[in-house]
């Protein structure tokens, strides 16, 4: 297992390795790398010729760089108002698999994107039509931006069983203990440095500026780009994640556990627990829409839903048993260890199912992670016997010794350093809590007065997405969080507010727009006008 290294010795390493010359072996002979450098650079400046380019994207196909290697590339042109870039597929043992692309008019921007949930697949840049092949989305990061853009599959890889998350975590070889590295933090940087090679080989120089931005596990990722490497990174970007993974597995197994049993209520019974609380709460923005937007003055009591009261549904199926109503008191409650101290925040009323229904292999899997036995993700028997104050410490430990948690006062540092850091979340997360990163974000805020910084706000600020369910507004399309980070390093304008598109989930289309307000402000509705606009809403506290 991989113990927490000292920071500024990784950071001597990278920057001793990035000043020495380049060792690039070529599978195509010494000749090669004189046809990179030409269609890279001339006379000190980069040529965008898109035919020397297009040569220069194919010689990189075959090509060792360091323990990477290019397995393919393809020179896509061009069109429909996408820019022309060269797109680089790239592998490491034992399972690690990435993507670089590099646009053919560069910003010198380095973007680099996390994952989600236990990985297993990379975060393309672009989709495809399946019957042309023609592009029919890509990042904003790449097609406005220019930036160079990199991703990887966190190590493991979901289309092999025997090479997927978690299990291969606990297969009992090298190349699994390997893998669980790579997933918690080997692969971000094994990313980063070939994003960076490529860019001096392809471009002539390294990227002037680099992003990290993430949601979910990508979050994670986020904390960990910043607690690890905080000298690589200008900008930092992360949602819907805490700082704490050992709180967000025993978030998951503390409901996961009662999967199989009589406490758990059924679909129809989460669905009515929903209604219940969105009637309850939804008024108290300004506007009835059908979402909670003012989560803080929310106190919906699922106890008048429970059977044989008066307030209750009078259909069985409906109401709450005595025990089901503990379970939802269980997931909005703060989780505590016997002696009083809070592991994880409760969630914000919202849609929980289906969602509940993966938080048993959600936490089992990192249980995997943390403990190295795969019967926490195989076995619901194993889930069902899930003890807080007996398995906290282990799964703590094992977090912390493989590597996967970030520390919160290096996130700190980070901060204090004086680079740049947004925090958000969705406001309604059906899978993550909104409570516990917030929670964890103000641990963090606080520690930073300890490092001599007098207004934290400077360098970092915390948004939520109104009613967004997990991961919405994870796409730059939704909430354009790319612009948001490049401005704020680049030109020191700071994000006040930012703008959601919440979108129809099977068409795309946008239903209606709202705003992205600051921690703890809320969008209340003005009074009057389009309630599908969010002009006609103002980022209020509470």
């Amino acid at each position: 297992m991989k113990a927490m290294k000292s920071s500024n010795i990784i950071n001597d390493l990278e920057t001793a390795r990035l000043a020495r010359h380049w060792t690039v072996r070529l599978m195509r002979g010494a000749a090669l790398i004189g046809s990179l450098l030409m269609a890279g650079c001339g006379g000190g400046s980069f040529s965008t010729n898109p035919t020397r380019l297009a040569a220069s994207c194919a010689s990189l196909n075959g090509t060792t760089i360091d323990d990477v290697t290019i397995t393919s590339t393809r020179w896509y042109d061009a069109s429909a108002g996408y820019p022309a870039f060269c797109q680089v597929s790239a592998t490491r043992s034992p399972y690690l698999d990435m993507e670089i692309d590099l646009p053919a008019n560069w910003s010198g921007r380095l973007w680099q994107q996390g994952g989600g949930g236990l990985d297993g697949k990379i975060t393309s840049a672009i989709t495809t039509d399946a019957a042309t092949g023609a592009i029919a989305s890509m990042n904003i990061a790449l097609k406005d931006g220019l930036s160079v853009y990199a991703a990887s599959n966190g190590g493991n890889r979901s289309s092999v069983p025997s090479q997927a998350a978690p299990l291969v975590w606990a297969d009992g070889t090298k190349e699994g203990v390997a893998s669980a590295e790579d997933y918690a933090y080997k692969a971000l940087e094994t990313t980063r440095k070939l994003a960076k090679e490529l860019a001096k080989i392809f471009y002539g120089k390294f990227p002037e500026r680099t992003y990290f931005n993430g949601c979910s596990n990508g979050g994670r990722n986020a904390y960990m780009a910043a607690d690890r490497w905080p000298d690589e990174y200008d900008g930092i970007v992360s949602g819907c994640m805490g700082m704490d993974v050992t709180g967000q597995t025993v978030g998951w197994m503390n409901l996961g556990s009662r999967n199989g049993t009589t406490a758990m209520p059924s679909a129809t019974q989460w669905q009515a627990v929903t209604a219940a609380a969105i009637a309850a709460c939804d008024a108290l923005d300004g506007v009835t829409d059908g979402m909670i937007a003012n989560q803080s003055a929310c106190h919906f009591d699922v106890g008048s839903l429970q059977c044989g009261q008066p307030t209750a549904d009078s259909d069985p199926a409906k109401c709450l048993t005595a025990e089901q109503v503990q379970t939802v008191k269980a997931v909005t409650s703060d989780i505590k260890l016997a002696d009083d101290t809070t592991v994880y925040s409760g969630y914000n009323w919202t849609d929980w199912y289906p969602h509940v229904v993966y938080f048993g292999v959600l936490g089992g899997g990192n249980a995997v992670l943390a403990t190295g036995d795969p019967s926490w993700f195989s076995e619901l028997a194993k889930q069902q016997s899930f003890n807080l104050n007996h398995d906290y410490p282990i799964f703590q430990y094992g977090m912390r010794t493989i590597g996967a948690a970030p520390d919160k006062s290096r996130v700190a540092a980070y901060i204090a350093s004086g680079r740049k850091l947004i925090s958000w979340h969705d406001g309604s997360d059906n899978l993550t809590s909104f409570n516990d990163h917030v929670r964890n974000y103000s641990t963090m805020i606080g520690m930073t007065a300890g490092l001599g910084l007098t207004d934290p706000s400077n360098h970092t600020r915390f948004f939520v997405v109104p009613g967004g369910s997990h991961t919405d507004g994870e796409k730059l399309t939704d909430v354009n969080w790319f612009d948001a980070i490049t401005n704020w390093v680049e030109n020191n304008r700071a994000p006040e507010q930012l703008v959601y598109n919440k979108r129809d989930k099977s068409t795309g289309s946008v239903l209606r727009t709202l705003p992205v307000c600051r921690h703890p402000q809320y969008p209340r509705y003005n009074g009057t006008g389009d309630v599908n606009s969010a002009a006609s809403f103002s980022c209020t506290t509470p």
